[in-house]
């Protein structure tokens, strides 16, 4: 695992009012891309002073991580980023298959040539990118991309709450997996059954590339689990 940074470095959020929201999307973005490890405080004094802040927006931010799943409260330690676990990561894959699975049989129908063709354009982004941080966040782009037709907000926020939490997961499966080229024959065979506009198939293989997924990091956990044992 990488070693987590002491301190916290966000992009243009150096302003004199920093809304909880910045602070939020900032600290987990760096525990997604293992600036802090499993275990490691979250530290309301550290956190406020390297954004300019008072005490209140990161109480806030704080509670919002634990509410993801991300961050937990340990007794005598307060707010700490949570373990990886294997059985979290299955769960987190089997709500991700009824959540994306449905949504992709929603959207196909739906679905104008201009969604083909962003969708299109962020895999071939994809194909060229090689640092992990944007590779997450194209990955995250093409699936929206696929279920935004389906107008179903609600839904919509579930899966990206979902996704929040499986991030540091995945930088497992790119990084140290290797993941990346599976997954873009993945995403390009759903881009041709979305063509075809056969929402069934594109559900059934929405769920069958998440499981995949899904059953990969899990056994790398499990491994790594025995390993610590």
């Amino acid at each position: 695992m990488p070693k987590a940074r002491k301190t916290i470095r966000p992009d243009k959020l150096r302003q004199k009012a920093i809304p909880t929201e910045s602070i939020t999307n900032a600290l987990r973005e760096a525990i997604a891309c293992g600036e802090f490890n499993a275990g490691a405080p979250l530290r309301q004094d550290h956190i406020a002073a390297e954004f300019g802040v008072s005490h209140i927006p990161v109480r806030e931010a704080l509670k919002e991580l634990v509410g993801d799943g991300l961050a937990v409260f340990a007794k005598n330690r307060g707010v700490v980023v949570s373990e990886l676990s294997a059985k979290v990561a299955w769960e987190l894959t089997e709500y991700r298959c009824l959540l994306e699975g449905q949504m992709a049989r929603w959207a196909v129908p739906l679905m104008s040539d201009s969604d083909f063709l962003e969708a299109e354009r962020i895999l071939d982004r994809l194909d060229k990118e090689t640092n992990t941080r944007e590779i997450l966040r194209l990955n995250t782009a093409f699936h929206a991309a696929l279920f935004v037709p389906a107008n179903r907000p609600y839904f919509l926020k579930s899966i990206e709450k979902v996704r929040i939490n499986l991030l540091r997961y995945w930088r497992l499966a790119w990084e140290e997996l290797g993941h990346k080229p599976k997954s873009q024959r993945d995403h390009r065979k759903l881009m041709s059954l979305c063509r075809k506009r056969d929402a069934e198939a594109v559900g059934i293989e929405m769920e069958r590339h998440i499981r995949e997924t899904g059953t990969l990091i899990v056994g790398y956990l499990k491994r790594k689990e025995r390993e610590a044992a």
